[in-house]
């Protein structure tokens, strides 16, 4: 009888440990990193940590593109020991690069997205 109730216990930590670790948002704003101006415009990365793994490899974290006061919008998320995002402005636009390989130097290009700045605005997102 005690061997059923400590397997049964140990079931209901597992579940209990791997429910506490899968239900992490890659839009969670819970733990703030840095933010970083872009383009010599009014323009920055806010980034929140989703996950910080420590000495045991990159963090989780995501990144919001903001002018601070008209939008904040969702850009993605990535693990920061071999992923980054790449911001260029020109003119209205902003294109955002997702770069993997970072580690080995490979820095390849995985995503690219383009958005206008005034649309951005016009439309007052808030993520």
């Amino acid at each position: 009888m005690k061997k059923m109730l400590s397997k049964k216990n140990n079931g209901y930590f597992l579940l209990f440990l791997f429910l506490l670790c899968s239900c992490k948002s890659n839009r969670s704003k819970g733990k703030y990193a840095s933010t970083v101006q872009i383009c010599n415009q009014n323009l920055y990365i806010e980034t929140y940590t989703i996950f910080g793994s420590g000495a045991y490899g990159g963090d989780r974290v995501s990144d919001y593109l903001t002018d601070s006061l008209n939008f904040k919008m969702y850009v993605g998320t990535y693990d920061n020991a071999d992923e980054g995002f790449s911001y260029v402005c020109k003119g209205d636009s902003v294109k955002i690069y997702k770069v993997k390989g970072i580690r080995e130097n490979r820095n390849k290009i995985v995503r690219t997205l383009t958005y206008s700045l005034s649309d951005l605005k016009k439309k007052k997102i808030f993520e």
